[in-house]
């Protein structure tokens, strides 16, 4: 009774995946300005004008920032992500949800594929322990008249593995562009921001042996006994603590890190008296500093410290209140 509903859940998932994919497929990701350009239309002048265009050199057009040339599918790609071999296409601003909700219903068709796989799996085994045949197994053992239930039992088995790793995989790759998006970053600058990371890494490690080599120098030259043992045990893995290689460097990038703290502190500081000072009035070149005027009103422009029987206007209170502060 439920094979009909469950093979249509996974025959609907099946055809939505192939959609999707196609039509990220077929879906050109090159770069706009490359679109007009192959229409026909020549944009020369006006991409100059942009401030967003630049010229690539292998197009032989200008692109917009957020291109990358694609050296698999020879042209740029406008919010380039990465080239997929299993669609054969570039993945970029213009495709990347299509290829988003390829990953959401191929995952969804695996799933619902492997759950009707193990709903088939434990219905054939219902009944053993009382000596019973299931329908599942008798619609097995009637299957193409072979007679043959384990081999059919083993197919599924042999399917529902394979599902169930594909799951596995996929589901990684959907986790890990859910992260990319939750980032506001596509897989390239990923791979970029990644490989400068690795090169950091590796310059820290460099340092940090020529360090360990100069400091060994020094502890043989000295004969320091104790310092050589430091050097050598602080080196191996999990001995960090000890290390004064990498107690020295956590020192200095600690310094460094206060020295750039101080130094964003001065520049907010700086910002912020500029911005004070763009504040002030200015009337005939003399600037009014709206603090030491703490009597002028600006709202109905009459001084709030008048005496009782004084009125004076807008005009001579500001002048006069400008005149007493440049002869301060």
């Amino acid at each position: 009774a439920a094979s009909i509903p469950c093979s249509i859940v996974v025959f609907f998932f099946g055809i939505l995946t192939a959609y999707k994919a196609i039509k990220t497929t077929i879906t050109d990701p090159a770069d706009s300005h490359l679109q007009k350009k192959k229409q026909g239309a020549n944009f020369t002048d006006e991409e100059k004008a942009e401030e967003e265009a630049r010229y690539c050199h292998h197009c032989e057009s200008n692109v917009n920032n957020n291109a990358v040339h694609c050296n698999i599918c020879h042209k740029c790609i406008e919010g380039y992500d990465h080239h997929c071999k299993w669609l054969n296409n570039c993945i970029g601003k213009k495709n990347y949800q299509l290829f988003f909700d390829t990953l959401v219903s191929l995952n969804l068709f695996l799933v619902s594929q492997s759950a009707v796989l193990i709903g088939i799996i434990v219905a054939f085994f219902v009944g053993w322990d009382d000596g019973q045949t299931s329908s599942t197994e008798q619609r097995a053992i009637d299957w193409f008249g072979a007679n043959q239930p384990n081999v059919v039992i083993g197919l599924n088995l042999g399917f529902l593995t394979i599902d169930l790793i594909s799951e596995w995989l996929i589901l990684q790759l959907l986790f890990f562009h859910l992260s990319l998006r939750k980032k506001g970053m596509t897989t390239y600058q990923f791979i970029v921001k990644d490989n400068e990371k690795k090169r950091m890494e590796s310059r820290k490690q460099m340092d940090t042996k020529r360090r360990r080599a100069d400091h060994m120098k020094r502890e043989i030259e000295e004969g320091n006994i104790f310092g050589r043992m430091a050097l050598t045990v602080g080196g191996w893995k999990g001995c960090g603590c000890i290390d004064p290689i990498r107690r020295e460097m956590r020192e200095e990038d600690r310094a460094a890190k206060l020295a750039a703290s101080k130094a964003a502190s001065r520049r907010s500081e700086m910002e912020h008296v500029k911005h004070d000072d763009s504040d002030n009035d200015t009337k005939d070149g003399i600037t009014v500093n709206p603090i030491r005027l703490n009597g002028y009103n600006g709202d109905n422009g009459v001084h709030a410290n008048m005496g009782k029987n004084g009125t004076r206007n807008a005009a001579d209170t500001v002048a006069s209140d400008a005149s007493s502060i440049s002869h301060q």
